[in-house]
């Protein structure tokens, strides 16, 4: 047979090849007498507690889960997710009931319970509740005006949601379930040999014409690493496709910026501090209706809305080498909010108002969570307190009559929140291998009082600010949240449990000090004044 050039090239290959792997099998079966050395390796301690899955109601959305979805406001967020949307809208003839009420997203609903009765936090930190409508009588129960959209998506890592009662460690109490945003941190970016990071996104949105442009920027080392995000957005209304209703015009922007940064003091300290902005502008012009007519327009009002939040927090984590305790961490914040519309309609009877609604609040507070490991026995425990002041400054320009007169919607008001857990998870090993028993315990308190009672009565020949403290008066409640699961791995992947919790949720300061008309009097002998809105 002829052999080519290259077919004996590939021939020799083979043959070497197979020549190779005889002597290394002959070399295998030889016995091998070697004197034995000693390695001399690193040491390496990880401190962390084991993972294992938790027998709770709650799941996460990604910042790459939020990307992916499109989410581009607080509302959004929640695209995709089973039942879970957001109630309210940004903006638009839907917001609100009144001419002045179109302040933003109202909150979440989960499994049907939804706005003030669902949980809203910022790593950690309460979000201000929706403002009630007493302004409206009793046609405004269960309404809301000023809403609570005070975030960007961007600038979070991570979303975490609570459904039904909420665990025992939540400090902020619901009924309905719980919204927890974490933000971005550096640890989220970098590792062992990456120092660096940076990422940015620039998107069009043609459903409101709205560009987004975002940086997020992350640097350090294991002592000292720093995180930077900003987010800027510019949109319109919302498009319509219907050929007989176009949207109100819109044209609103906003800005938000988060920076970062951690230190590991020692190998037992962590110290992270952070502070965070937001700020949003929304020009809409509608439509309005008359109030002596249902089906009558009364002209055209223009808003000028303003939302602004920004907060601050110091976080400590320590994890000492030795002893029981596992982890202590602590954190301390302040937060402040600002919700201003200011609203120009036509009057009743002629003529212009304009109508300044507003909603600050200030939120100042501090927790710490204690984890240790007692033989069978992992226990959790901490306290938490807080304090939070609100304003509700409202004013219309100019003076009018009775009939077109509105009072301040709620009084000023100063919360006092104490709260303390403990839980336990046992694990019932060896007697029943994968099983575990886990009490737990809450104990919430509150209490509530009036401030500036007296501008409720401003110019009221009727009423004056001790009457009105009489009937609202300080309000100061406790409860004790009991929780008890029992849980079973039937596999290694497989986990089921049997769970009772018990949560509650204390009123808010519209619920408690919302009025309406109580300084009027034209309506005689008739007159009543209504304080408080359930809704």
């Amino acid at each position: 047979m002829k052999i080519t050039p290259a077919a004996g090239k590939y021939a020799l290959w083979g043959v070497a090849a197979s020549t190779a792997f005889a002597v290394l099998a002959e070399e295998y079966r030889r016995p091998v007498n070697r004197a034995p050395q000693e390695l001399h390796q690193d040491e390496i301690t990880v401190y962390a507690p084991p993972r294992r899955d938790k027998p709770d109601n709650r799941f996460s959305i990604s910042a790459g889960d939020m990307t992916r979805n499109g989410s581009q406001d607080f509302g959004s967020v929640m695209r995709y997710q089973p039942l879970i949307s957001a109630t309210g809208v940004p903006g638009g003839s839907s917001n609100g009931r009144s001419g002045f009420d179109r302040g933003g997203y109202t909150g979440y609903n989960i499994r049907g319970l939804e706005s003030n009765r669902v949980g809203i936090d910022i790593d950690d930190i309460p979000q201000p509740a929706a403002t009630g409508r007493s302004y409206a009588g009793r046609a405004g129960l269960n309404t809301f005006g000023i809403g609570r959209d005070y975030i960007d998506p961007w600038l979070y890592g991570r979303v975490d949601i609570q459904s039904g009662a909420v665990s025992v460690d939540t400090t902020n109490l619901a009924l309905g379930g719980a919204v927890s945003f974490r933000p971005k941190s550096a640890d989220d970016y970098l590792y062992p040999g990456k120092t660096d990071y940076f990422s940015g996104i620039s998107g069009f949105d043609s459903t409101d014409r709205s560009w987004h442009n975002g940086v997020t920027a992350a640097a350090g080392r294991e002592e000292l690493s720093g995180i930077l995000v900003y987010s800027r957005r510019d949109g319109q209304q919302a498009r319509s496709h219907r050929d007989t209703l176009a949207a109100y015009p819109a044209n609103w922007h906003s800005d938000a910026l988060l920076l970062s940064g951690s230190w590991q003091a020692n190998a037992a300290h962590r110290i992270t501090a952070g502070v965070d902005y937001y700020h949003r502008a929304r020009h809409t012009r509608y439509d309005t209706w008359s109030p002596l007519r249902q089906d009558v327009m009364n002209g055209t009002a223009r808003q000028n809305s303003q939302t602004r939040r920004w907060g601050l927090s110091l976080r400590d984590e320590w994890h000492p080498r030795s002893g029981p305790v596992d982890s202590l961490i602590s954190k301390v914040f302040y937060q402040h909010t600002e919700s201003h519309d200011n609203t120009r309609l036509p009057g009743i009877f002629g003529g212009e108002q304009t109508v300044f609604s507003d909603y600050n609040t200030d939120t100042v507070g501090g927790q710490s969570t204690l984890a240790m490991q007692l033989g069978r026995h992992t226990l959790r425990a901490g306290i938490n307190a807080s304090m939070v002041k609100t304003a509700r400054p409202f004013t219309q320009s100019p003076a009018l009559s009775v009939f077109d007169h509105l009072m301040q919607p709620e009084a000023d008001s100063r919360s006092l929140m104490l709260g303390a857990f403990a839980e336990d998870r046992i694990d019932l090993a060896p007697h029943v291998p994968g099983a575990a028993l886990i009490p737990g315990v809450r104990v919430a308190y509150q209490q509530t009082s009036p401030r500036n009672a007296a501008v409720l009565a401003r110019g009221s020949a009727l009423i004056n600010g001790s009457d009105i403290e009489r009937l609202y008066g300080d309000v100061r409640d406790t409860r004790l949240l009991p929780a008890l699961t029992l849980e079973y791995a039937l596999s290694p992947g497989l986990l089921t449990w049997l769970q009772y919790r018990r949560s509650a949720q204390f009123p808010g300061a519209s619920q408690l000090y919302g009025s309406w008309n109580l300084g009027s009097g034209y309506a005689g002998p008739r007159q009543y004044a209504l304080i408080g809105n359930q809704g």
